[in-house]
């Protein structure tokens, strides 16, 4: 797993290091370019920790660049369906099985967090694709796009970028 963690990582650096970082906001958090594969066991028994509830999913930086971030999340269950506005999100699966439910429009929209770039919801109304996702895979959501993992089988545990997408003009 550590070759494969190292491989993703460098190439979630690669598609970030040229991109500007448009967010606005607070300050960015300190820099973290590397986080080392034998790390990863690690990281997920702390989030496994973490995790307050199979119905919220647990999160730590692996990456930190400016605004951008490679995130580890750890699921059990079955987590609220979001939208990520003007962001693409780059998933690479670590371990456990899911499935990716995407399209149509979120239900239930809760009010977002200040300055958050994403909606959360209760459910997600005229979802037209469903993609199984086991260890190893790799899934673009593009920006604007309802998503959720479902199905959801033991501990799911992925690596997340989110990348700021340009205005088309």
């Amino acid at each position: 797993m550590g070759d494969d963690v190292r491989k993703t990582l460098a190439a979630a650096a690669l598609l970030l290091a040229p991109l500007p970082a448009l967010a606005q906001g607070a300050a960015p958090p300190p820099t973290q370019l590397f986080t080392s594969g034998a790390d990863i066991p690690a990281l997920i028994a702390k989030a496994k920790a973490a995790q307050k509830s199979p119905n919220v999913n647990s999160t730590l930086p692996v990456g930190v660049y400016g605004y951008y971030r490679v995130l580890l999340e750890y699921r059990t269950g079955l987590t609220p369906p979001t939208v990520h506005h003007g962001q693409t999100e780059l998933v690479y699966v670590l371990q456990g099985n899911a499935t990716l439910v995407s399209g149509g429009h979120l239900t239930g929209v809760q009010p977002p967090r200040p300055g958050s770039t994403t909606d959360m919801g209760t459910g997600i109304e005229g979802a037209d694709h469903s993609q199984p996702l086991a260890k190893g895979d790799i899934l673009l959501v593009p920006a604007e796009t309802a998503h959720q993992f479902q199905n959801v089988k033991g501990e799911f545990v992925i690596l997340s970028v989110h990348m700021l997408m340009p205005d088309a003009k």
